[in-house]
């Protein structure tokens, strides 16, 4: 039986591991923090993301955690109604809903399963530093001396991977240009009907809402500013916050209102560009490790859940496990680098300054060429096939 190293327990290395042992590999997780912390906010899980937890057994359990989305609609600073996107319909051609899940309830359920099964085991406190191709075998190196073998490494730790840094160099991360404060606050005192979330475009910030699950809503707030700009105190935060909204609606107010100073999240927007090697050997990356993307799409967390899937499919019907990760990383590869493109391009759209391209932004997403090019590009997102997860006969 193979086994597999995964670096990071997040919602792509867990994922993978749920995917790796549902065709019969051996996996252990390696967590650098000492526990699978319950951190974050909301996450959009797109229906190509739901097919993806169908084809790892948790679409349900996400399901009774989540709250389905069945349409997004955009507003101005008026509160004047420019769009509204049919999810429930692009569900239905999908073959699966959308949701928006607390990230902690699905990195939850996803370690659940790995730690359910007796193929699969999630270790904490082991801090990778790096590794080497052993020729047969591929070893992790961990910043306690110990040492652990495998037949593949997946390096599935984030935007700032030290794995990739060990396979390609120290890469900078690149910053969109603007910030984003997030958060989840109970629904009291904000009106978002059922399966409804809300956009509201500004000039130089965007803002959403999405139900969370039962009794909460998810909400960010984007903003441009310089890199690194300070995030003061949580009450200064809140303070930012409040003055930025002046240029939103105000009954957005409602939601920072109803959230814990010392729960908002701040953080600069940044991504990878797309990049063409994912691996060598019997490594290679998943998730943010290899295409970090902006949160435009809210794909995120949704391509690396595709990643899962087929890299298990791939490893599952390849006759050597090199073989079945360059397969693997050959079928991800363009969709994954076109998510990151378009998700900068729409960004550099949402957060635009300029009152000219604000007009024009928001004048074409209430025409129906607008809707038409919206439904289009969210079809190619949403609209894909994954593949069922079979026991592997394949050789090492």
């Amino acid at each position: 039986m193979r086994r597999a190293l995964i670096i990071g327990g997040g919602i792509g290395g867990l994922a993978a591991a749920v995917a790796l042992q549902r065709v019969g590999v051996s996996v252990t997780v390696f967590e650098k923090e000492p526990a699978i912390a319950e951190v974050g906010a909301g996450l959009s899980i797109w229906s190509n993301a739901m097919l993806a937890l169908r084809r790892l057994g948790l679409e349900s359990a996400a399901l009774q955690h989540g709250s389905i989305i069945e349409r997004v609609r955009s507003v101005n600073p008026s509160n004047v109604e420019l769009a509204v996107t049919d999810f429930a319909a692009l569900g239905e051609r999908a073959t699966a809903p959308s949701i928006c899940i607390h990230r902690a309830d699905l990195q939850r359920l996803l370690h659940d399963a790995v730690t359910a099964s007796s193929l699969s085991a999630v270790e904490t406190g082991r801090e990778c530093v790096g590794f080497f191709d052993a020729g047969a075998t591929v070893v992790a190196m961990f910043k306690d001396g110990s040492r652990e073998e495998g037949d593949l490494l997946i390096g599935a730790d984030g935007i700032h991977s030290v794995i990739r840094k060990s396979l390609f160099g120290h890469e900078v991360p690149r910053f969109a240009g603007y910030f984003a404060w997030r958060g989840v606050a109970h629904e009291a005192g904000f009106d978002l009907p059922a399966g409804e979330a809300l956009m509201m475009l500004s000039r130089g910030a965007h803002a959403g809402a999405f139900h969370c699950g039962t009794d909460r809503i998810y909400w960010f707030l984007t903003c441009n500013a310089s890199p690194g700009a300070a995030a003061g105190s949580p009450c200064e935060a809140r303070a930012a916050i409040m003055s930025q909204i002046d240029n939103l609606q105000v009954d957005f107010r409602a939601l920072v209102d109803a959230t814990e100073s010392d729960a908002i999240l701040r953080n600069d927007v940044i991504d990878r560009p797309p990049r063409r090697s994912w691996g060598r050997g019997r490594l290679t990356l998943l998730g943010d490790a290899i295409h970090a993307t902006t949160p435009n799409l809210g794909q995120g967390a949704c391509q690396a859940l595709e990643d899962a899937v087929l890299l298990a499919d791939a490893i599952s019907r390849d006759t050597s496990t090199e073989h079945g990760l360059r397969a693997y990383e050959d079928q991800r590869r363009a969709r994954a680098n076109d998510v990151i493109t378009q998700s900068w391009r729409l960004g550099k759209l949402l957060q635009t300054t300029n009152p000219i391209k604000v007009w024009l932004r928001d004048t074409l997403s209430s025409t129906a060429l607008g809707q038409k090019s919206t439904d289009k590009l969210f079809t190619r997102l949403l609209c894909t096939e994954l593949p069922s997860l079979k026991p592997s006969t394949a050789s090492v």
